[in-house]
């Protein structure tokens, strides 16, 4: 299995005879696409309730996220592959732990948040994007594709945990709350108006 990790590590990762621009690609897409998809979800939620649902998860889902990647590579440390003195490391990230990747990890999770919308094309266009920042982790030399496929279950895994164990059972005690406070007033609107036309 490590074999094959190697082989295809070596296949992504990007030589020395790579075009300049596919290394500034690769480096906006590790720095900044996560960012900016996250930026992307908050833009959305200023407009729909739906959408601020999604980012809360989505938010939520990130953090769990880094916490058990954290917790992960302090228990196992992995090794990343400029420990092994493979390919090239076009961004120095020294020899600490890469299993899972925190970046590709986040961004799945992120993405994977936005199956509670009821369209599939936002998580699917996510998707794309989680993919995009993946790739550009092992093409830069920071991770085995084995830390992506970990990072990628591991954010879909934790989104759906999230949803459904802390989103949803906060929006449903939110929404119930409101209710009874609506039901309240109604109920003091109801007295009142009597009370009124008693005294008249």
């Amino acid at each position: 299995m490590q074999d094959l990790d190697f082989a295809l590590f070596r296949l992504i990762n990007a030589g020395m005879s790579v075009p300049a621009w596919s290394l500034g690609f690769a480096e906006f897409s590790s720095d900044l696409l996560p960012a900016l998809l996250t930026l992307g979800i908050g833009v959305c939620a200023l407009f729909s309730r739906r959408w601020r649902y999604a980012l809360f998860t989505v938010l939520m889902s990130v953090l769990a996220v880094w916490l058990i990647v954290n917790m992960i590579r302090a228990v196992v440390p992995i090794p990343r592959p400029a420990f092994y003195g493979l390919g090239i490391q076009w961004v120095p990230q020294g020899v600490r732990p890469g299993f899972p990747s925190l970046h590709a990890a986040g961004t799945f999770a992120a993405a994977f948040a936005l199956w509670c919308l009821p369209s599939r094309w936002p998580m699917l266009a996510a998707l794309l994007v989680a993919a995009v920042v993946a790739w550009s982790r092992v093409y830069l030399g920071l991770h085995f594709p084995s830390d992506i496929v970990a990072a990628a279950m591991l954010g879909a895994l934790v989104s759906i945990v999230v949803e459904r164990g802390v989103s949803r059972p906060l929006s449903l005690a939110v929404s119930s709350g409101a209710f009874v406070t609506r039901q309240r007033a109604r109920m003091r609107m109801l007295r009142m108006r009597r009370a009124s036309l008693n005294t008249d």
